[in-house]
């Protein structure tokens, strides 16, 4: 479940228990596995005069231990410490870990992974607390981001993920936490567009979801249309009209 945000400093802390709760029985297991241990590096040197020079592996140093566990562990004791900061309120310390953890896991498991979506629900929790919109709104991007390009439109796992960065959406409109209504609106129509065809990819057209869906995007399309210049200027018309009128009658 997404929560609803609130301008409230007191109500926004207290979500972060309950995220970090949700987070501590799978994350740690998840953010960083093993992998294959990196073969010595087997480089060409150059004598001073330029002949190419081959180092055997005696001299090269010699690695027991993969450098891999020890990602793992140095990640796994950064997530403990951050989770330790957001349970304790230290959010701004709690996100500085995040952001390491984040960084650790993208060398490790490359630039998309599924670890790496628990870490960004995190950053999430504590930047909401902090009432950091813009950072808040750019992690539900990449959040985004990171669910379309792990899976396809036909993964009912898509639709789980872009249920999140919707909520976000309409949130934010209604409550307007940060000014750009608008622009919230027209993401969680774009949203909304997408997890139709996660829908009709996945359930069965008599699934009470498409009709929510479909009504969804209807009001953020009425919404924008209300929003837009050309309403706003026709609206400034007929009130001008309207005036003109009235004064006219009166004459």
């Amino acid at each position: 479940m997404t929560p609803t945000f609130n301008r409230s400093a007191s109500r926004n802390r207290a979500l972060a228990p309950a995220l970090t709760a949700l987070v501590l029985s799978g994350l740690l297991t998840i953010v960083i596995s093993d992998t294959e241990a990196a073969e010595p590096a087997m480089r060409a040197a150059r004598s001073e005069y330029g002949l190419p020079v081959s180092l055997s592996q005696e001299a090269l140093p010699v690695r027991d231990i993969p450098i891999t566990s020890y990602l793992e562990t140095d990640t796994q004791a950064i997530m403990t410490r951050a989770l330790r900061f957001q349970e304790e309120g230290d959010h701004n310390s709690a996100s500085e870990l995040f952001e390491q953890v984040w960084q650790i896991a993208r060398v490790s498991k490359g630039l998309y992974h599924q670890s790496l979506i628990p870490i960004v629900e995190c950053m999430i929790s504590s930047e909401v607390v902090l009432e950091n919109w813009a950072a808040v709104n750019n992690k539900y991007h990449l959040l985004e981001h990171l669910y379309r390009r792990l899976y396809a439109t036909d993964d009912e796992r898509l639709e789980f993920g872009l249920q999140k960065v919707s909520s976000w959406h309409v949130n934010s409109f209604n409550s307007n936490v940060d000014g750009k209504r608008k622009q919230h609106l027209q993401q969680a129509r774009k949203i909304f567009l997408a997890r139709l065809e996660v829908a009709e990819n996945t359930l069965p057209e008599t699934d009470p979801k498409f009709a929510f869906l479909r009504e969804s995007i209807q009001l953020t399309e009425t919404y924008l249309y209300l929003m837009s210049e050309r309403y706003i200027e026709h609206a400034r018309h007929n009130q001008r009209a309207a005036e003109y009128g009235l004064v006219a009658s009166v004459d």
